[in-house]
């Protein structure tokens, strides 16, 4: 009789992990909640030039939810999730605010010489350059931002 052989397993791709924050609709917390994230993320192994593609879209993304989404108010929270797996990033930026017409935002280009000196949607308009993936729920008012660490399968642009 041979011996009983235990089938082998497959090694399991790295399981991505979930961090939720709630960030104060102040501008001054913009700054640690970005650091806060970044070092969660640091599981995904991006190269710095992703990393800092990361930091600038994370603080437009909740610059806009605490600003634009709840004027500031700092009882009302901005809740974000992360989900980090290794070579990719996604996050989840969510206010309770109004949001705004997604469709007439993304269309503009602020570089354009028609709509140099028109307010608003510069933010969208860089965010959509350094994330390979920008996706709005249709009342406005969620953004998720994914982020890959091979930049050669960027998307968008």
């Amino acid at each position: 009789m041979s011996p009983t052989r235990k089938a082998r397993r497959a090694p399991r791709p790295p399981r991505s992990k979930v961090a939720r924050f709630r960030m104060p609709s102040q501008r001054s917390a913009v700054a640690p909640t970005v650091e806060r994230i970044l070092r969660f993320v640091a599981r995904a192994e991006l190269s710095p030039e992703r990393r800092d593609d990361l930091a600038v879209a994370l603080a437009e993304a909740l610059s806009n939810a605490a600003v634009h989404g709840h004027k500031e108010r700092p009882r009302s929270l901005v809740l974000v999730a992360v989900k980090a797996s290794r070579g990719c990033v996604v996050v989840d930026v969510r206010d309770s605010g109004p949001g705004f017409d997604v469709d007439t935002v993304v269309k503009v280009d602020p570089t354009d010489q028609h709509h140099l000196l028109v307010p608003g949607g510069r933010g969208v308009f860089l965010m959509r350059r350094l994330v390979d993936r920008l996706e709005f729920n249709p009342k406005g008012n969620h953004v998720r931002l994914v982020l890959e660490s091979d930049p050669q399968r960027r998307r968008g642009d």
